[in-house]
């Protein structure tokens, strides 16, 4: 008797739920539905399927698998940018050369003998540097007028041009003043003062090679 109970049952509970369900028609291709219209979900969640395979259609929104959340990537760091070696050029720059040593005695434009090693020098530095202009510059000791020794400033000028001429320096290359007891480089109050004052010094410029960023 309860055998036939158990039977009953189980025909009861399968009749209801065929009736209370209908193949997707309307939409649910492939998935049972209630006479709503919605699906028929389990107790996990998970939607029947009808009588037809899921591949008669779509899977319908409701009862697609959600889709994962995507995944922030984070793009790889910008690699770091090569360093820029520095530009470099050389180019040609003034050199200024002042040449001293020339000195005379009181009221002499005489060349002495160490003043003869010295523009021995001038004279091969000018042949060295064809391009070069030397500015032959006068001067004495504040001993008398300044008329006076303007003019033995510029007469040691001269001295020390006629030497460079006759030893292949083109006068053309020269540029000769006097400058009397201007710009002394020693104290007037003393013999050795006076004498260093007395002097030719020789002012020039060459080009030299520099390199520059």
């Amino acid at each position: 008797m309860q055998h036939i109970k158990r039977i009953t049952l189980m025909l009861a509970i399968s009749g209801g739920l065929c009736a209370g369900t209908a193949f997707a028609d309307n939409g649910y291709t492939g998935y049972a539905i209630q006479a709503g219209g919605k699906p028929v979900v389990t107790s996990t969640g998970a939607c029947v399927r009808g009588g037809r395979p899921v591949t008669d259609g779509a899977v319908p929104e409701y009862c697609a698998p959600a889709k994962p959340a995507p995944v922030a990537v984070t793009p790889a760091p910008a690699p770091a940018p090569a360093p820029i070696a520095p530009v470099e050029r050389t180019v040609l720059v003034s050199k200024p050369i002042t040449i001293t040593g020339i000195n005379f005695k009181f009221d002499s434009y005489k060349l002495l003998d160490h003043d003869i090693k010295v523009l021995d020098e001038v004279a091969d530095f000018a042949k060295n540097h064809p391009s070069a202009v030397l500015d032959v510059n006068g001067y004495c000791s504040k001993v008398g007028s300044y008329a006076y020794n303007l003019k033995l400033s510029k007469l040691r000028a001269q001295s020390v041009a006629q030497y460079l001429s006759r030893h292949g320096v083109s006068n053309d290359r020269m540029v000769l003043k006097g400058h009397s007891y201007n710009d002394p480089v020693a104290s007037n109050a003393t013999a050795r003062g006076r004498f260093l004052n007395q002097r030719v010094e020789i002012n020039s410029s060459i080009k030299v090679q520099k390199t520059v960023h």
